[in-house]
């Protein structure tokens, strides 16, 4: 299988969207996996491109990217 190269400043696939929602509401990898129904490997692979294609290194800083300050989803492209 051959592997997309992942850039920064991509925008995030709606299913990208959606992991990095939930992974921004401070829910667990297996939680989300659960939620989504895919597997958690799954959710590891969405986040490596998510942090990749928004210029983060740590978890905490999707919140502040992903989410406005009431905790509602912005609706602005990622």
């Amino acid at each position: 299988m051959k592997r997309r190269v992942v850039r920064k400043g991509e925008p995030l696939t709606p299913a990208e969207r959606r992991v990095a929602e939930l992974a921004a509401r401070g829910h667990a990898n297996r939680v989300i996996a659960g939620h989504l129904y895919i597997t958690t490997g799954t959710v590891e692979q969405h986040l490596t491109r998510i942090y990749r294609k928004l210029s983060i290194t740590h978890r905490s800083e999707l919140r502040l990217i992903v989410l406005p300050p009431h905790g509602e989803p912005s609706g602005r492209p990622l």
